[in-house]
């Protein structure tokens, strides 16, 4: 090398010529052939695939079967009604003194309704009439959500349906009709709030009232107008119609029997921006429990 630059720099020429071509690079030259290998290797499972795999094209038999199913549903649809625009679905309120004055917004309640043991009939939504009667709708909503004592309506049934009158339900004490729930505080229940609304249209939420005047947190639907009840259970709520879970309630029941027990599975609502779930009633298992015991040692 030191030759070679000795030569350069004193005008010499050096000749670079090779007499005979140099093995090129093994590195890259094994990675030519590994590459060649490999892109075999790959066409050889390719044309494996492209013999052993199926059509992917429809037979004329699944082409035909589609378009008779396609040309019997353009039938059926040319024979219906067309509507460009379809309707917003509104709430059936018979009675507009149930509508909700201006500026007030009434709070929403659901709640879930099955068979004891058996199958869920659906969800309904209640709305509830604070601005009317708001110490009988906080006794139903600290109902719904549950005291920490253990009241609750939620596992509790309702005890009476007569098919297209009303359902009652919500004794959080005997689960029978026979039990009066006094808030946590008071010794005796609350008395009627007040008869503002009458039982003149189907889907409302009424609220029993006793002989003595108290409110024990038992409560009514009704499927119709019933004008007997006035003035003797306080309206504070109605169910938001149309539902196709209150439809189902109005034809199921029976006045002379509590067959099929239907439940309060849950329920919800939204306050401050968050749900609030209902907890269920423990109290009626340990008053069940006692009473078992009582009659056994009797």
């Amino acid at each position: 090398m030191m030759l070679i630059k000795k030569t350069y720099f004193m005008g010499g020429r050096v000749d670079s010529h090779w007499d005979y071509e140099p093995l090129r690079p093994m590195q890259y030259y094994q990675h030519r052939v590994d590459f060649l290998k490999r892109t075999r290797r790959e066409n050889l499972i390719l044309y494996e695939r492209i013999l052993t795999s199926d059509a992917r094209v429809e037979t004329t038999a699944e082409l035909n079967r589609a378009w008779a199913r396609n040309r019997r549903k353009i039938v059926e649809q040319a024979l219906g009604t067309f509507v460009l625009f379809p309707p917003i679905p509104c709430e059936e309120i018979e009675d507009l003194a149930f509508v909700a004055p201006p500026n007030v917004k009434r709070p929403r309640v659901y709640i879930k309704l099955g068979i004891k043991e058996g199958a869920v009939i659906g969800e309904l939504c209640l709305e509830l009439f604070t601005d009317t009667c708001p110490r009988t709708c906080h006794l139903f909503l600290e109902l719904l959500d549950g005291d920490t004592l253990g009241h609750g309506y939620i596992n509790t049934c309702f005890y009476r349906k007569v098919p297209k009158l009303y359902w009652s339900g919500g004794d959080v004490i005997y689960n029978n009709g026979f039990g009066c729930y006094a808030q946590r505080g008071r010794v005796i229940p609350i008395g009627a709030e007040n008869y503002h609304f009458p039982h003149s249209m189907a889907g409302l939420l009424s609220m029993r009232v006793t002989m003595d005047d108290e409110m024990c947190g038992i409560f009514n639907i009704t499927f119709k107008p019933l004008p007997q009840l006035d003035l003797r259970n306080v309206v504070f709520g109605r169910v938001v119609r149309p539902s196709t879970t209150y439809t189902t309630m109005s034809q199921m029941g029976n006045a002379l029997s509590s067959r099929p027990i239907i439940e309060l599975l849950s329920s919800r609502r939204k306050e401050a921006g968050r749900w609030i779930f209902g907890q269920p009633n423990t109290r009626l298992a340990s008053r069940s429990s006692s009473f078992l015991r009582k009659l056994l040692l009797s």
